[in-house]
């Protein structure tokens, strides 16, 4: 594959849907590409899957089998991809010059928080997998609805250290206003501490001020690209990172290399 993508974010985010424009982007413009669907419990998808989680693996037999709910299945099934594994990535090798999209459980928690999920993308991604949080940009409307997704951006990050993407998803529903003002809080935190304050009157500002320096300050904080998978706006912002990325490699991506974390006794 020429690299690869992890789709994930919050339940409602348009994850699925911007998975399957994505793959319409790249077909007009001449490019190869194929979805997985990693969701064994979707019950519909937008898209015609090149991969599909549910053939392998099926919600309904694991509530039978296990004696389980349906959010108990779900578990069940998100532990049970690692064991298919070797079938999707025996798929993949087939397509050498194709950007590969995985499109992550609905909920977002039996991707990011599963123990397999790290290996599962190491082992069908590699060092060409990048993630793409995708949050919701009528939530990021608010001052306290952005730093809420932000928050979920650092846990994803932390969690895989991979190259990842800050994707805000329908753009379309939000007024360009206030699309600019969202843009603005990610080079300026002030300006989002004072928003912030003026929404939620007497808080503790010191606390929202520290973490979010912490972005800015490590080098952590993310471009936000804003998209819509209704129009297609925003694709070839999400392609030039991936091609940035599998084009320059590991070895140009500073923040991710293991010397950056060498102890301090051993130099």
């Amino acid at each position: 594959m020429k690299g690869s993508i992890f789709v994930t974010g919050p339940a409602g985010t348009g994850k699925s849907s911007l998975c399957g424009s994505m793959k319409e982007w790249f077909t007009l413009n001449g490019m190869d590409s194929a979805i997985v669907n990693l969701d064994p419990g979707a019950e519909f998808i937008p898209y015609e899957a090149d991969v599909d989680i549910r053939e392998w693996i099926v919600i309904s037999s694991i509530m039978s089998e296990f004696n389980l709910g349906p959010n108990g299945a779900q578990v069940v099934a998100a532990d049970l991809i690692i064991e298919n594994v070797d079938k999707i990535k025996e798929i993949l090798e087939e397509l050498d010059d194709y950007y590969i999209i995985f499109d992550t459980p609905g909920q977002i928690e039996l991707f990011t928080l599963r123990t397999s999920s790290p290996i599962l993308v190491d082992v069908l991604g590699g060092k060409k997998s990048m993630i793409a949080f995708v949050g919701d940009a009528s939530v990021s409307s608010s001052p306290s609805g952005h730093i809420s997704q932000k928050l979920i951006y650092a846990s994803v990050l932390t969690r895989f250290f991979k190259p990842t993407l800050f994707v805000l998803n329908k753009k379309d529903l939000v007024e360009e206003g206030r699309m600019e003002r969202i843009m603005e809080w990610e080079s300026d935190p002030d300006s989002l501490i004072d928003d912030f304050m003026a929404e939620k009157g007497e808080m503790r500002k010191d606390y929202f001020y520290n973490v979010l320096n912490a972005f800015n300050d490590s080098g952590l904080s993310s471009k936000i690209i804003p998209v819509s998978s209704k129009n297609m706006e925003g694709m070839e912002d999400i392609y030039s990172e991936m091609s940035l990325f599998v084009g320059g490699g590991e070895d140009d991506d500073t923040l991710y290399r293991e010397e950056n974390y060498d102890n301090d006794d051993e130099e």
